[in-house]
C-alpha cells in the first residue's frame, strides 16, 4: 500500500517500542523477543514487504500490517502468512492496525480448505478526549508512560465528537510541551509535526519547529566503538525513513544525525 506519515511512523513507533505498542494496541498476551526480516523471497506478489514481524516468547510470529484504507480482501495477508509459517515453520499472529477513518473492515475469509483470520485494530474507535485527559493526568503526576508516545502521536487522529481537529491538535502540542525530559519532547514534537502538520495553526507548528530547531544534535561520545555503531544503525534507520518519504527535519530529530549526513543519505538515494 502507499505509505504516509501516520502508516510509517506507526512502523517505526512499534518497531522502536515494541512492547509498549503491544500493551498500548490492547494485545498483553504476547512478549516479544527479536524483530523477524520484513522481505518475502519467491512471493509472487505485487509488494513483497510485509510491515513488522516479531517472534514472541511462545515461539510463535507476531505479523503487524498497518492500514490507511480498507483492505477488501485479505489474500494479500494470507500469502504472507503462509510464506512466514512455511519459512520459519511456526505459528503466525497477524494484527492489522487501521490508522486512518477505517471502523470495519473485513477480519476473516473461507477459502475452502484454507480458514484464514487476522484480529484488527482501529484507530478511530478510540476517544480522543479520554486519551488526552489521561495523558494530562500522567503528566501532572509525573507518571509519563512509554504508551502515552503512543496516544499523543494518534490523539489527532482518533474520534472526537463536538471538538475540531484544530482543537484536539492544539490541546495536543499544549501536553507535547509539558513532557518534562527534554529529549522525550523533541520526540515527540518531530513526530507530531510529521503526523498532524497540515492540521496545524501555524503559532502550534511555529511552537514545535522552534523546539527543535533549539535542540542539541551532536552528542559526546562516550565509547567510541559503541558510538561507531550506533552511528552505522541510525544511518540505516535514517536511510529507510528517507526512503519512505519522510522529511530531512523529521529523520534529523527522530535518529539524532546531523542534517548534513541525512542529506548527504538522501542524496545517494537519488
Amino acid at each position: 500500500m502507499p505509505r504516509n506519515g501516520s502508516d510509517i511512523l506507526l512502523k517505526y513507533l512499534v518497531g522502536a517500542f515494541h512492547d509498549a505498542a503491544l500493551d498500548w494496541m490492547g494485545i498483553h498476551d504476547e512478549k516479544i523477543v527479536r524483530a523477524y526480516p520484513t522481505e518475502l523471497a519467491n512471493v509472487e506478489i505485487r509488494q513483497n514487504f510485509l510491515d513488522l514481524a516479531f517472534e514472541t516468547d511462545r515461539s510463535e510470529l507476531l505479523h503487524f500490517e498497518f492500514q490507511t484504507t480498507k483492505e477488501t480482501n485479505l489474500y494479500r495477508f494470507l500469502l504472507y502468512d503462509a510464506h512466514l509459517s512455511a519459512q520459519y515453520r511456526k505459528r503466525v499472529r497477524t494484527v492489522v492496525f487501521y490508522v486512518k477513518d477505517v471502523v470495519a473492515a473485513p477480519d476473516s475469509m473461507d477459502a475452502g480448505g484454507i480458514q484464514y483470520k487476522v484480529e484488527n485494530v482501529y484507530l478511530k474507535s478510540r476517544d480522543a478526549i479520554r486519551v488526552l485527559e489521561r495523558v494530562e493526568r500522567q503528566l501532572q503526576n509525573d507518571d509519563w508512560q512509554p504508551e502515552s508516545r503512543f496516544d499523543l502521536a494518534f490523539a489527532p487522529h482518533m474520534s472526537h465528537p463536538g471538538f475540531s481537529d484544530r482543537q484536539i491538535v492544539q490541546r495536543t502540542v499544549e501536553l507535547a510541551m509539558s513532557i518534562p525530559d527534554q529529549d522525550e519532547q523533541n520526540f515527540m514534537a518531530a513526530i507530531l509535526l510529521e503526523l498532524s502538520g497540515k492540521m496545524m495553526e501555524e503559532s502550534d507548528a511555529k511552537i514545535l519547529k522552534e523546539v527543535l530547531r533549539m535542540r542539541n544534535i551532536v552528542k559526546e561520545i562516550e565509547i567510541e566503538a559503541e558510538a561507531r555503531g550506533e552511528v552505522l544503525a541510525k544511518m540505516e534507520i535514517a536511510r529507510n525513513m528517507l526512503r519512505n518519504g519522510m522529511s530531512v527535519d523529521t529523520v534529523v530529530a527522530m535518529t539524532g544525525l546531523d542534517q548534513e549526513q541525512v542529506k548527504e543519505l538522501q542524496n545517494g538515494l537519488n
